[in-house]
């Protein structure tokens, strides 16, 4: 494991954080919730982020995606500073969000629409990713027709058809149940790996980063500092049998051991 340290901006990185401090201010009280971050997510890499609950993470998605500025720090893309500015990155909430009055095929468009992409265009492109994603049936239906998995999926590709080149995934599946929540996990493994989309996700579950992750970082209970970076060590493609791989159980084991410490830290006695 590699311990936190400033990086550099280097032409290999997609996204990088350099020192990211934010603290909330209420009553003349200041509530620190971000705590000298720094993170790197290299151009076509897959990144985790995980920690306990409350500890920040969802806070600095805001300031990645310029909805929350920071008290000092800065965001860069590809070496440029876009700190405070928004419309930089694309971002898949934990919920789907779609649009009720948009077909499936429609709320996919959207990105592509506002981007500037002649409508025609943007669905026939559509149409391509609904039949990867096993939903060409059900391009006309609107959200109330899908399931939870279907519109996760939907919300997935309209972020991925979006033309900013970083996504953010804020727990996409957390809402789902286990067994859906396990195909949405290959789904996605199998459209990353044919896209290469620069990612970087929030996860509570460690094997989900596991699976998913070239890297993962580790969060601290807040205020979020980055307690390590761990290099995922197996190679791509990756399938289900992995899952029994006693090397990465272990390090699964390891991961949760510190999650567990993090969690107990700001609980009461």
């Amino acid at each position: 494991m590699n311990s936190n340290t400033n990086l550099q901006a280097t032409t290999s990185s997609a996204l990088e954080i350099e020192a990211a401090h934010l603290a909330f201010r209420e009553r003349r009280q200041s509530l620190p919730v971000l705590n000298q971050i720094s993170l790197t997510v290299p151009n076509g890499k897959f990144v985790s982020i995980i920690g306990p609950s409350g500890c920040g993470k969802s806070t600095l998605f805001h300031v990645i995606g310029g909805l929350v500025k920071p008290d000092s720090g800065k965001i860069l893309l590809h070496g440029k500073d876009v700190t405070g500015e928004r419309g930089h990155i694309s971002y898949v909430p934990q919920k789907p969000a779609l649009f009720p009055w948009r077909s499936t095929l429609d709320n996919i468009t959207l990105a592509r629409e506002i981007a500037g992409m002649p409508i025609k265009a943007a669905r026939e492109e559509a149409q391509a990713w609904l039949g990867r994603a096993g939903l060409a049936e059900f391009a006309q239906a609107y959200p109330h027709k899908l399931s939870g998995g279907m519109q996760q999926r939907a919300s997935f590709l309209r972020g991925l058809l979006a033309p900013q080149e970083v996504l953010l995934l804020d727990e996409p599946f957390s809402a789902l149940d286990a067994l859906t929540r396990s195909d949405m996990q290959r789904w996605l493994l199998d459209i990353w790996e044919e896209n290469q989309r620069t990612v970087l996700m929030i996860t509570h579950s460690v094997e989900e980063a596991l699976m998913l992750s070239d890297s993962i970082y580790l969060f601290s209970s807040r205020p979020a500092t980055v307690l390590h970076r761990i290099d995922v060590p197996f190679t791509r493609p990756r399938t289900e049998q992995l899952l029994d791989d006693p090397r990465f159980l272990e390090l699964k084991r390891d991961i949760t051991a510190q999650m567990r410490v993090q969690m107990h830290k700001n609980q009461p006695l």
